[in-house]
């Protein structure tokens, strides 16, 4: 910072691990020592570095200056974004590593508008190709999934990676194709080359070209990086490398493939981590901490050159993912707009050699700016679910609903819940099966009134757990007050391409220790609220204090119960599950003295693609039980009583009003 020269500026580097390391051990006094060059007596020298290590506290300050006579430290200070215009003409020769989409696309949009130059992409996707006919009226994502997997894998079953992996690279070339037609419009003239910026052969041949065919390379715009977040304990060498060279190797090659271009600018993107650490990025700490020192050094050697560091704050893209976004927010760290922090670089670009090479930009300093912020957007918690079915709901379409009514209201029944999140998390991953669902919660039962009512099904991407896949599944309906979609049951679905073992079940005697001395035509009509389609329980084998054993009739074909069904047959067996909670009524009512409804399943898995036609015996095993809630697991078993499927960590809430409720059963059609 005080302009010297530095023999091996990436070195600096090294104070991204000490800021990070900070933060990641608590309890450890760490450091960035900086000490003068011209500093010869090594006693005072150490006096000092011990002084730094013990009398200070173990968190700030990280990074301090030593010298004979002296002891700095760095604060950041509000400046004013420089006034000026950008020493560029029209057609100079720009490049800018990071690829042609998000950030960098926003970025060579604006300098597009503002001085119409030859724009150079470069980033890593393949170079752009016109989409093939199949593909290009397609929007929704599930269809054009589809038709991924009819037109490249012959409608034959796929692992759902595979399916993802084509969608993100026809994706990505549609939106390059867009950003480069956006450019043109502007008049400028943009050209997209593909290349790993840590190829140092490819690119000097790019740009050697680029330099033949345009002219002299007159701007360097070094975006390009990636991440890989993990603490400093579990990082890998090949996840540190990748990170820091995509940054460090990447501008070094495009340094020296340049070193003989009159450069008018050279930014480079550098991050808040490297200024702050961040927990997690130590590598991406360290990388852009390395960046801002070359950035410092060359601008002492280029005379004629404006050098800029930025240290953006996130960004609302990029690499900034739905989960990020949501802990930014609960941290009130505030975002920055893409146009918004574009023009930002523009304006600091604006500015002369006098300026400060190294600069932080954030979100709360973007709106600060006579940059029009956006209007903030209600916080989504969606972690980028699509809808992959809507359907509207009344007892026309589905009858079945006039055997499930709740204080007079047809109530959607949380087996009929499980089924449509099944078949959310399928619609999008063709080929493979339902193993189970993972913390099934309803958190707003789904009523109908006189009017229908329309439901979307909502799915994420699959994402790789062990032999399976996890797909983040929801039910949505409207909007509530605050701008934020309604939820009325979410869930993370189990995919499989092939369903796994079964495991053993011990007895049920003990559970079934007591006969049950009540008719089912009784507890229908005494206990139970449902009608005549949902009255699945056959016989009750037994019960106890334990639990209870009962016999359950197979659901009908679901054109019975659905008008327009989703699917041909079902998926699980809603009448089996249903009926399972109906002996979780059954029990409560028998051994507390109030009925319950289900809440909450922590793990649903299925070892059969089909529920036996014949019917199951279903064993309810009580865990715990107070005045206001059950929590028991479920056991199906079919012929020669094998394993079908398990409920573990069901919960059903009890509650005095509901009996009133259940009274309240019949519906008027």
């Amino acid at each position: 910072f005080m302009g010297r020269r530095v023999d091996h500026p990436a070195l600096g580097g090294l104070a991204g691990l000490a800021k990070t390391a900070a933060l990641e051990w608590e309890g450890v006094a760490c450091r960035a020592l900086d000490i003068a060059p011209e500093w010869e007596d090594s006693r005072s020298m150490a006096e000092s570095v011990v002084s730094e290590l013990l009398n200070t506290g173990n968190r700030n300050p990280v990074e301090v200056g030593l010298g004979p006579d002296f002891r700095v430290i760095l604060e950041l200070v509000d400046s004013e974004y420089p006034q000026g215009r950008i020493n560029l003409d029209p057609e100079d020769v720009i490049i800018i590593s990071g690829g042609a989409r998000g950030i960098t696309a926003a970025i060579a949009h604006r300098l597009a508008e503002h001085v119409k130059p030859t724009l150079i992409l470069l980033g890593r996707s393949p170079a752009p190709s016109p989409e093939p006919e199949w593909l290009a009226p397609l929007e929704d994502e599930p269809a054009i999934k589809r038709a991924i997997l009819d037109h490249e894998f012959g409608g034959k079953p796929v692992q759902p990676v595979k399916i993802e992996k084509s969608f993100k690279a026809h994706m990505a070339n549609r939106e390059i194709l867009k950003n480069l037609s956006q450019l043109k419009a502007t008049g400028a003239h943009g050209h997209y080359y593909s290349v790993d910026v840590r190829n140092r052969d490819g690119v000097r041949q790019i740009v050697d070209h680029v330099r033949k065919v345009h002219g002299p390379i007159r701007c360097l715009i070094h975006a390009a990086g990636t991440i890989e977040d993990r603490l400093i304990i579990d990082k890998t060498p090949a996840q540190f490398e990748t990170v820091l060279d995509t940054k460090v190797k990447g501008l070094n090659n495009l340094l020296d493939a340049t070193q003989q271009d009159p450069l008018k600018y050279l930014v480079v993107f550098s991050s808040v981590s490297a200024r702050f650490g961040n927990t997690g990025q130590v590598d991406y700490a360290m990388a852009n901490e390395a960046l801002n020192k070359i950035a410092q050094q060359e601008s002492i050697q280029r005379t004629d050159c404006r050098v800029i560091a930025v240290n953006w704050g996130p960004w609302d893209g990029g690499m900034v993912s739905p989960a990020l976004k949501r802990e930014f927010h609960r941290l009130n760290i505030p975002l920055i707009p893409m146009e918004a922090g574009a023009a930002c670089m523009l304006r600091e670009m604006a500015g002369d050699k006098t300026g400060p090479v190294e600069v932080v930009i954030g979100g709360k300093l973007v709106s600060e700016t006579a940059v029009t912020p956006e209007k903030p957007k209600p916080v989504r918690n969606d972690d980028d679910l699509h809808v992959t079915a809507k359907r509207e709901l009344d007892v026309d379409h589905y009858p079945i609903l006039q055997s499930h009514v709740l204080d007079g209201n047809p109530v959607v029944p949380m087996a009929l819940i499980a089924e449509w999140l099944g078949h959310g998390a399928l619609h999008g991953n063709p080929g493979l099966l339902l193993h189970g669902l993972d913390d099934l919660r309803v958190l707003s039962g789904i009523k109908l009134g006189q009017e229908k009512k329309t439901i979307h099904l909502m799915a994420g991407k699959p994402a790789r757990k062990g032999s399976a896949f996890e797909v983040n599944v929801e039910i949505r309906d409207g909007v509530n007050a605050d701008g934020t979609d309604r939820i009325h049951s979410r869930a993370r679905a189990i995919l499989t391409e092939k369903l796994s073992d079964p495991p053993s079940f011990r007895d049920f005697g003990a559970i079934a220790a007591k006969p049950y001395t009540r008719s089912m035509d009784e507890v229908y009509e005494n206990i139970l609220f449902h009608g005549t389609e949902l009255r699945g329980i056959s016989k009750i084998l037994g019960y106890s204090d334990q639990g209870m054993v009962a016999r359950i009739s197979p659901a009908p074909s679901p054109d019975r119960w659905i008008a327009e069904p989703l699917r041909s047959r079902w998926i699980a067996d809603p009448l089996v599950l249903d009926s399972a909670f109906q002996m979780a009524i059954i029990w409560c009512f028998e051994e507390k003295g109030m009925v319950c409804l289900p809440s909450y399943s922590a793990s649903y898995r299925q070892y059969t693609d089909r529920f036996p036609d014949d019917g199951v015996t279903a064993i309810l095993e009580v865990r715990s039980v107070d005045t206001h809630k059950m929590k028991g697991d479920f056991t199906f078993l079919g012929r020669g009583n094998g394993v079908i499927a398990r409920i573990k960590g069901y919960e059903a809430v009890m509650n005095p009003s509901l009996a009133r409720a259940f009274k309240r059963r019949r519906y008027a059609a």
